[in-house]
C-alpha cells in the first residue's frame, strides 16, 4: 500500500485548544508491593541476560497472567515466560520458550487471538530473515513459530517497533521497519515470508517511527495504531495517533505530546512500546507525558475525541503502561524515580481515582520497563529491575486504591468532620476509618463523622479489603 498524501493529515483527536480535560487524580498513600522476581538472571557478569531494553508482554488465558521477555544467551537470543496464577503465585517458573536465534526483537507481543496464545516478534534464523513472525501455544510452555508471516516488510528485526491486535479473528501487525519512516501494517497471516510486496500499509514520514501500538475499538471494531516520532516537521513530531483499518484515515500529532517553550519544538520519547488499550464497552486511549524536557504530567487521551484526563506528576516519571479491567476501567501504571504508581479510572472511564504508590522490588536500583494488565480485582504489574547488577523480570498485583476527603480539611475542636471514602467518585460504604486513636465505618453514602477534641493534625486511614489503603490528614485548631 503506499503512503497517505500528505494532505489528508487533518487533527483525528481534536486541537489543543478544544481539548476538554475532564479529571485530575488525587494522590493516596499505598503500602509497598509485594514483588515476586519471575526471572533467574545471576549476578555473574556471564549470559544469560536481559538488558534494559528489553521489554515485557503480559496476556491472560483464563484467569492466569502470562509473561514474556527476550534474554541474551551465549549462543545467540532467547524468549522466556513465566505464568502466574490468579493469586497472584508462579504457576509456571521461567524458561525459554524460542531459543538462540540472532537479533530476536527486545519487544515482542503477547496477545490472545481468538482465545488462543498468540506471541508476535521478528528475527533473524536459519529460513527466518527478518519479517514479523509469530509463535504459538496450546499451555503457555511449549511453543512453535508458525508458518508464514505478518509484513512484507523484510527488515522489522532492525525497527523499533512490534504490536499485534486481534481483529475479530484475524491478527493486525504494526510495526516499523529500519528503512521506512513512520509506521507500517498489515492484515493477516501470509503464507510466505515475507509478506507479497505491497501488502503492508504505510504512513510515511521522512524518518523516525518508534514505540508503535494498536488497539481496536470494541464497539465499533475500528483498529487504530500509535507510534512516535521525532521528525524534524513540527506537525510530525510527538505520538501520532491514527485509524487504520477497515480504512486507513489521518495521522496527526496527539494533543498535548509536543511542546513548544523556549527550548523549541520538542517531545519526550516514552522509552517502551506506546501506552495504548481499548476498554471493554468500547473506546480506544493512548497515554503519554506532557511537558518538555523535564515531564509536568501525564495525559489519557480517548482518540477520536476532544476527552483527556491528566494527572499532575514530574521528575523522573515513564516507563508508562495503560491497560483496562473486565468492568471498564482503565488501568494507568508508570514508573516515577524508583517507585512503581498505578491509578484507576470509574468504569465509564471518566473520573479517576487515587493514586497508589509502591517501592520498587527490594534490593533493585532503577525501573526500566513496565507492562500492566487490568483484571477483575484489581490490576497485574510486570516491570524490570536491576540488582547486584543483573536486570530481572518482577510480578506484583495492585488494587483500587481508595480516596479518602474531609470537609471540611481545618475543623475547630469539639466540631464535626466528616471523612468521605470514594473509589473513582463513587462512595464507598463499608470501609473502616480510623481517625487519630478513634474508629468508625462508612456509611451507604461512604461518609462517616468524627468530633475532634484536641487540637493538631490528625492521620486519617481507610480499609476495606478489596482495596488499597487511602489516607488523608485533618487539621484541627
Amino acid at each position: 500500500m503506499r503512503a497517505l498524501p500528505r494532505t489528508i493529515r487533518t487533527a483525528v483527536v481534536g486541537s489543543v485548544a478544544s481539548l476538554a480535560v475532564i479529571a485530575s487524580a488525587p494522590a493516596a498513600l499505598a503500602a509497598p508491593g509485594d514483588w515476586t522476581q519471575l526471572s533467574t538472571f545471576s549476578a555473574a557478569t556471564s549470559k544469560p541476560e536481559m538488558t534494559n531494553t528489553a521489554e515485557l508482554t503480559m496476556a491472560r488465558f483464563a484467569d492466569a497472567a502470562q509473561i514474556v521477555w527476550e534474554g541474551d544467551t551465549a549462543t545467540g537470543s532467547s524468549y522466556f515466560t513465566a505464568i502466574v496464577n490468579g493469586a497472584g503465585a508462579i504457576a509456571a517458573p521461567s524458561r525459554e520458550v524460542i531459543s538462540n536465534w540472532q537479533g530476536l526483537i527486545k519487544n515482542p507481543r503477547l496477545i490472545s487471538l481468538s482465545g488462543q496464545r498468540f506471541l508476535v516478534f521478528s528475527g533473524l534464523n536459519p529460513g527466518y530473515t527478518g519479517a514479523a513472525y509469530y509463535a504459538t501455544s496450546a499451555d503457555g510452555l511449549t511453543w512453535g513459530v508458525g508458518p508464514g508471516s505478518l509484513s512484507a516488510a523484510n527488515s522489522v528485526y532492525a525497527g523499533y517497533g512490534n504490536d499485534a491486535v486481534d481483529n475479530a479473528g484475524t491478527p493486525v501487525w504494526v510495526g516499523q521497519s529500519s528503512s521506512m519512516g513512520g509506521i507500517l501494517w498489515h492484515a493477516g497471516i501470509s503464507p510466505s515470508a515475507p509478506a507479497p510486496a505491497g501488502t503492508d500499509g504505510h504512513f510515511a514520514l521522512p524518518c523516525c517511527g518508534y514505540d508503535a501500538a494498536t488497539a481496536r475499538d470494541e464497539a465499533t471494531g475500528v483498529v487504530w495504531a500509535a507510534f512516535y516520532s521525532n521528525a524534524s516537521g513540527t506537525t510530525e513530531k510527538g505520538v501520532q495517533v491514527g485509524q487504520i483499518l477497515p480504512t486507513p484515515g489521518a495521522f496527526a500529532a496527539a494533543p498535548g505530546s509536543i511542546t513548544t517553550n523556549d527550548y523549541g519544538v520538542n517531545s519526550l520519547d516514552p522509552g517502551q512500546r506506546l501506552a495504548m488499550t481499548s476498554r471493554a464497552g468500547g473506546g480506544v486511549y493512548v497515554a503519554f507525558t506532557l511537558g518538555y524536557p523535564s515531564p509536568t504530567g501525564i495525559r489519557i487521551l480517548e482518540l477520536g475525541t476532544n476527552r483527556a484526563m491528566d494527572i499532575a506528576a514530574s521528575g523522573r516519571i515513564g516507563r508508562i503502561s495503560l491497560t483496562s479491567d473486565p468492568a471498564g476501567r482503565l488501568w494507568l501504571v508508570y514508573a516515577d524515580s524508583n517507585r512503581i504508581k498505578a491509578v484507576h479510572t470509574n468504569p465509564a472511564a471518566t473520573q479517576l481515582g487515587s493514586i497508589g504508590s509502591w517501592g520498587a522490588p527490594a534490593g533493585t536500583e532503577t525501573i526500566w520497563k513496565s507492562a500492566a494488565l487490568g483484571s477483575a480485582g484489581g490490576v497485574d504489574i510486570a516491570a524490570s529491575s536491576d540488582a547486584g547488577g543483573k536486570i530481572n523480570a518482577w510480578y506484583t498485583q495492585a488494587l483500587r486504591t481508595l480516596t479518602v476527603s474531609a470537609s471540611p480539611g481545618t475543623v475547630r475542636r469539639g466540631h464535626n468532620v466528616t471523612i468521605r471514602v470514594t473509589d473513582a467518585g463513587a462512595p464507598v460504604a463499608g470501609v473502616r476509618v480510623r481517625f487519630g486513636s478513634r474508629s468508625a465505618t462508612t456509611n451507604a453514602a461512604g461518609k462517616a463523622t468524627f468530633r475532634p477534641t484536641s487540637r493538631g493534625t490528625v492521620r486519617v486511614t481507610a480499609k476495606k479489603a478489596g482495596f488499597n489503603d487511602g489516607s488523608t490528614g485533618v487539621r484541627v485548631r
